[in-house]
């Protein structure tokens, strides 16, 4: 990466900082890192480590001379300057939802589905999958390439800081203005989030699955390749500032006793397994800041003719965001740039 000119859009938030700690932490930093952000961010300072730098404003002629560029802002920015960065002759990866369902845009799991990227330069654009997708495809691919499946179903518990530093905040407030006897204030979810679980991430779109719910189904089936994976999800918001928990049930094609689906899943790259008795699962909150997706009480589901149930556990900020764009990065640099 030493010779390369990154830019990253959106520096100011949760996942940008996320990226630049680890471009920082890799044997060879950028050559060159610009920080872009909105009028409300520009002249900001960004300290990460041993960076320092200030944030410039997104804005016609930014990405002249950039080789990378990551966006770390919503979809709405990407959809506008995503393009304009990739025309200019940058690369870009963005980690919004704009181009994740879009056929003509690669959607990059590096362990999972890097051949993908081979693609990329009919838009000069690679999405990154949501967090919930990410963690799915690196603990099912493994089983999926073993037994097949037949019918999935999985529930998600997911902290506020995929949501951004915002949301983080809000969090924060609401529950010590409950602490503190102040009553309900306005908050930034569909429901009060301190104290209580929402079943609902995005909006509710018509048949009642939430926008979110069912882009996380149709990525999940783009990285593995499973355009006809049966999957229901239901997605909830949950009080707790990092991280996200999965309840996964798999219905395979054929048996697979949960000591089997273990020995197949522990040399798998990006994964932990958790399959003692002294160590049965993974927390979100204990592997919060963790580089892997990680997999516990892996067992029968007999609900079910070939019924297997795990629990997956993964820093939606960091592994689930940041860290899987760096991974890309550093394949687009190595293969393609």
């Amino acid at each position: 990466m030493q010779d390369v000119r990154v830019a990253v859009v959106g520096a100011s938030g949760l996942v940008a900082g996320e990226v630049l700690r680890l471009l920082a932490e890799r044997n060879e930093a950028p050559g060159r890192l610009v920080l872009l952000g909105s009028p409300r961010t520009a002249g900001a300072l960004v300290e990460e480590g041993d960076l320092q730098a200030r944030v410039e404003l997104l804005a016609p002629g930014c990405f002249a001379d950039i080789d990378l560029a990551i966006f770390a802002a919503g979809p709405q920015v990407a959809l506008e300057w995503a393009p304009a960065a990739a025309e200019a002759g940058a690369a870009v990866i963005d980690l919004s939802s704009r181009f994740r369902l879009d056929a003509t845009v690669p959607l990059v799991v590096p362990e999972v589905n890097p051949d993908a990227l081979s693609a990329w330069r009919d838009r000069g654009i690679v999405a990154s999958p949501s967090a919930t997708a990410l963690g799915l495809s690196l603990a099912l691919a493994p089983l999926a390439e073993a037994v097949g499946f037949r019918r999935l179903v999985v529930s998600t518990y997911s902290g506020v800081a995929s949501a951004g530093r915002r949301a983080v905040a809000g969090l924060s407030k609401e529950t010590t203005d409950l602490l503190s006897g102040r009553g309900q204030r306005r908050t930034r979810f569909a429901r009060r989030i301190a104290f209580n679980s929402i079943p609902q991430l995005g909006d509710i779109e018509p048949r009642g699955a939430t926008t979110h719910e069912l882009q996380a189904v149709q990525e999940l089936r783009r990285v593995l390749g499973l355009a006809d994976l049966p999957t229901h999800l239901t997605a909830v918001r949950v009080p707790m500032f990092f991280g996200l928990g999965l309840s996964v049930v798999l219905e395979t094609d054929t048996p697979l006793p949960p000591d089997e689906a273990v020995r197949i899943l522990q040399p798998a790259p990006g994964l932990i397994v958790h399959a003692s008795e002294a160590d049965a699962y993974p927390t979100p909150v204990e592997v919060t800041g963790s580089d892997a997706v990680h997999v516990g009480r892996v067992r029968v589901d007999d609900s079910v003719e070939n019924g297997l149930a795990l629990w997956v556990a993964l820093d939606n900020v960091g592994c689930g965001a940041a860290l899987n764009a760096v991974q890309i990065a550093e394949l687009l640099v190595r293969d393609y740039l």
